[in-house]
């Protein structure tokens, strides 16, 4: 299934509806007849309800006789306006090795930042070790959104990442613990800002301002994703060429990176994880970069495409990386 939060009209702002995409159309599950609809009011009460909830909401999509919203008639919202708590890893070494090596080329003294990016590029992708940081859940956009440009940073970049979510009470000590969905996860980062932050005192205004953490436009259930290592990824544009790439790149499957963090700790149910950038598909991994206002649409197989854009900030500041010509690409 490909589960949605909504609202039925832009003027109703109040009201978040939970569904399932059924074709070109929108299944409301409060809105079925003749089925149990308990824990289907929002997604946070699926996820709590999980796996009775999986089963009810099944049943009312394959029902034919249920009525259904168009989906161009509805605004898709981000599937969980609020996450529970927010993660991200860094599993893809060719990201790592490739955004280590430009963001210390441009951070550092020319004679300095080449070669020691190389280098530390190289060991950041030899890294066996699974980390993750905490994100902001409150800064979270979805769909069809625009993500503020904060007055700090000169370049704001994309990452798109494959993210899971978690159910109702992971077990915390298998060796693979299946997610409750998988979605598309946009982790926009000031690049010219992290550097200083990952020294010190790890990802926080370069990765949480506000908006700052898209999500969408579904989340899809495990039984639709067979292969969540083999899902292609592109991001298109108006005006520049396509960043193509895949799930494949990831050093880990997603059961088993859930596993290895719930050893560590507990995650409640809406807990969405991102598994980090996918290469080639941001900015930081290209040394090309976005403008402001610029919009681009995040593609991966079977998941669907998260449509976002820049906004534009009043001034454009002049930061370590230095000041920013027009049409840096």
């Amino acid at each position: 299934m490909k589960l949605v939060s909504f609202r039925l009209t832009e003027a109703d702002r109040a009201e978040i509806a939970f569904g399932a995409v059924r074709g070109a159309e929108v299944v409301r599950f409060t809105s079925a007849a003749g089925h149990d609809v308990r824990g289907l009011d929002s997604m946070d009460s699926y996820l709590a309800g999980l796996p009775d909830t999986f089963d009810r909401a099944a049943a009312i999509v394959a029902d034919p006789a249920q009525p259904a919203l168009r989906l161009n008639d509805v605004q898709l919202l981000a599937p969980l306006p609020q996450p529970a708590a927010l993660l991200d890893c860094g599993l893809s070494p060719k990201h790592l090795r490739a955004s280590t090596r430009t963001l210390l080329r441009r951070s550092l003294p020319f004679g300095v930042g080449r070669p020691v990016g190389a280098l530390l590029g190289r060991a950041a992708a030899r890294s066996k070790t699974l980390r993750f940081y905490k994100g902001n859940h409150y800064s979270i956009s979805g769909t069809g959104d625009t993500i503020d440009w904060p007055d700090f940073t000169a370049y704001l970049d994309i990452e798109p990442e494959l993210a899971i979510v978690t159910g109702a009470e992971p077990q915390q000590h298998s060796a693979w613990v299946e997610p409750a969905g998988y979605l598309i996860y946009n982790d926009a980062s000031a690049r010219d800002v992290q550097l200083g932050e990952m020294l010190f005192t790890g990802p926080a205004s370069s990765k949480d301002f506000d908006t700052g953490n898209g999500i969408g436009p579904y989340l899809v259930t495990p039984d639709e994703v067979p292969n969540p290592l083999d899902l292609a990824v592109t991001v298109t544009f108006d005006g520049r060429s396509a960043w193509t790439g895949t799930t494949s790149d990831y050093s880990l499957h997603p059961a088993r990176m859930l596993a290895h963090i719930l050893r560590r700790r507990s995650l409640p149910a809406g807990t969405v994880v991102g598994m980090g950038a996918v290469p080639g598909c941001c900015g930081l991994d290209r040394d090309e970069w976005l403008e402001p206002g610029e919009a681009f649409t995040i593609n991966i197989d079977g998941l669907g495409s998260l449509a976002q854009r820049f906004g534009t900030p009043a001034t454009m500041p002049t930061t370590g990386w230095g000041r920013r010509a027009p049409k840096d690409t």
